[in-house]
């Protein structure tokens, strides 16, 4: 049997035994009933002690039990209330649910089994709303702390509730977004008329590759799931989750080009060591006959030019798959950056490009070979001049602010698709190029540990991002 520790208030003695005797002739359940007879002795009572259940008198002298149930709620006490009253009133009945009082009853009409109906209701109903707000605060909980985007959207795509990481990821905040929601987010229209049309035939999306953009333009790569929840009694609505892959498939790309990097480098470097082998032959052959021979064939002079070609290739091949890591040195870093860049100017002037640097004045110290450092900037400037060949009001931009190093141009720009292969050995769109310029560029800034980031869409110029070792020193 269960025991209920029960709180009386209640001023008159006599309605406190018939109160009692009404408790006694309960079966169900055992109580353990304490009784106040005023106002303020029970405002120190339920301060102290931890009760199951208030059984409050609507007059307490010259007091209201209302206003002892509207102490009790500022209080933060949460334990279920029923009022007693004289008399039946829908006034003090719309006042005690307001103050939130659980039930009340006409006191001289009062009956075992309806009072233990009432208490039986008045548990249960404080059970179900203790277990709702545990639920709605672990529902607030995890919105707030969850890393993903959590959220509830009406069949518009209008956010009614969204976690906090929204504001964390993409920089908006949900009143940001306004009627649009989450179509303000993705960025690609197909993907838009996609997720309404399946909304609209009431299915859901699973883990959809999509591509969103931040407040601050920054384009970011994720993971959509989208649910369509019927609403029952409420309008129909979605809920889902938008997860960041955009680190991840970054270290993903990354991976992958290394290890096309290593795999070439090992390939080549034994396909040259093959060839250097017989070339070596062939131009020794070669200076024996020039040797011996008092009138030289005109076709000697072809193969020795042709094989120092080949050899010079070779030696091309050798130098991107090979970084000298130890001949690293502290330098100054804007200084080694106005050489390369001075280099560059006079191509880029001869073809009417127009190249706006700025760099601090201070000096920047960094450890990095100077020779292969200057070769990596080197590709990246060329290509872009090369890239504005046609461009009669081209300009390249190098600044450096934060630790990175912006090199951008405004030329035609780079597609999605070739930026997932420029970066790969012998892979290029120039008629007289081999494919190993920015190959050997990723290969060079990779040893010295400067991630390369790549922004570019066709017809919006193309910026090349080196983020610079944490420990660069002003």
């Amino acid at each position: 049997m269960k025991e209920i520790r029960l709180l009386l208030i209640e001023d008159d003695e006599e309605d406190f035994e018939l109160f009692q005797d009404t408790l006694d002739d309960i079966e169900n359940f055992k109580f353990k009933t304490t009784w106040i007879s005023n106002y303020k002795k029970a405002l120190e009572t339920i301060a102290s002690e931890e009760f199951d259940l208030l059984v409050v008198d609507y007059l307490l002298g010259a007091y209201s039990g209302l206003e002892l149930c509207q102490k009790f709620r500022e209080m933060g006490k949460i334990t279920p209330i029923i009022l007693l009253t004289g008399k039946g009133d829908s006034e003090v009945d719309r006042q005690a649910s307001e103050i939130g009082v659980n039930d009340y009853l006409v006191k001289r009409n009062i009956k075992a089994d309806e009072l233990e109906r009432s208490i039986r209701y008045t548990i249960k109903n404080h059970e179900m709303v203790m277990a709702l707000k545990v639920s709605q605060s672990k529902y607030r909980a995890f919105l707030k702390n969850s890393q993903d985007i959590l959220f509830i959207a009406n069949t518009d795509c209008n956010l009614v509730n969204v976690s906090d990481s929204l504001k964390t990821i993409t920089g908006f905040s949900k009143k940001d977004l306004n009627n649009k929601g989450l179509l303000e987010l993705i960025l690609k229209e197909d993907l838009k008329k996609e997720l309404l049309a399946t909304i609209a035939d009431k299915k859901s999306i699973h883990k959809q590759s999509a591509t969103i953009k931040c407040k601050d333009g920054e384009i970011k790569t994720v993971e959509l799931t989208c649910l369509y929840q019927e609403g029952f009694n409420e309008p129909d609505f979605i809920h889902g989750v938008i997860i960041d892959k955009t680190e991840e498939v970054k270290m993903m790309q990354s991976r992958l080009v290394n290890e096309k990097l290593e795999s070439t480098a090992r390939f080549m470097r034994t396909l040259a060591h093959e060839v250097r082998n017989p070339l070596s032959n062939i131009s020794l052959a070669i200076e024996g006959m020039e040797a011996e021979e008092e009138e030289v064939s005109p076709y000697l002079s072809i193969i020795k030019r042709n094989s120092g070609r080949i050899d010079n290739i070779i030696t091309k091949v050798l130098n991107s798959s090979h970084i000298e890591t130890k001949a690293f040195e502290k330098i100054n870093l804007i200084e080694s950056l106005e050489t390369v860049i001075e280099t560059v100017k006079d191509k880029a002037s001869l073809k009417g490009i127009e190249m706006v640097v700025n760099l601090p004045v201070e000096p920047l110290e960094l450890n990095l070979n100077e020779e292969q450092f200057s070769l990596a900037v080197s590709n990246i400037l060329v290509n872009a001049v090369e890239a504005l060949d046609q461009n009669k009001d081209g300009v390249i931009r190098v600044t450096l602010e934060n630790g990175k190093l912006y090199i951008s141009d405004n030329g035609p720009g780079i597609s999605k698709e070739d930026q997932g292969h420029i970066f790969e050995p012998y892979y290029t769109r120039k008629t007289n190029g081999i494919g190993l310029g920015l190959s050997s560029t990723l290969g060079i800034l990779k040893a010295h540990q400067i991630e390369l980031e790549l922004d570019s869409d066709l017809g919006k110029g193309a910026t090349f991002v080196l983020h610079l070792p944490v420990e660069v020193d002003a």
